[in-house]
């Protein structure tokens, strides 16, 4: 379970404000997600072959649009840090 603790922390490394009256919201999210992810690991695969390719799948590809790209300076407006004209981030290992 994640608490409301947590779901600040998580907001905090990602750099993201959040609002008090949110947590409730996000923590109950959080909550529905990870209890999916365990559901979907409790299924009993052992019978089941494994399958790598799906040959009926038929992928449909949209046109390629071109657009003009936002402007440097204000993608990088918020940035907390950053170099040489891009986005620079903390090393990150848990």
């Amino acid at each position: 379970m994640i608490d409301k603790k947590e779901v600040k922390r998580v907001y905090e490394m990602a750099h993201l404000n959040i609002k008090d009256e949110e947590l409730d919201k996000m923590e109950e999210k959080f909550n529905t997600v990870l209890d999916f992810s365990r559901t979907i690991l409790e299924v009993d695969t052992n019978d089941v072959d494994m399958l790598e390719i799906v040959e009926n799948h038929e992928s449909i590809l949209r046109e390629d649009k071109v657009f003009e790209s936002i402007d440097r300076e204000e993608a990088l407006k918020n940035a907390k840090d950053r170099e040489y004209g891009y986005f620079r981030l903390k090393k990150v290992i848990e």
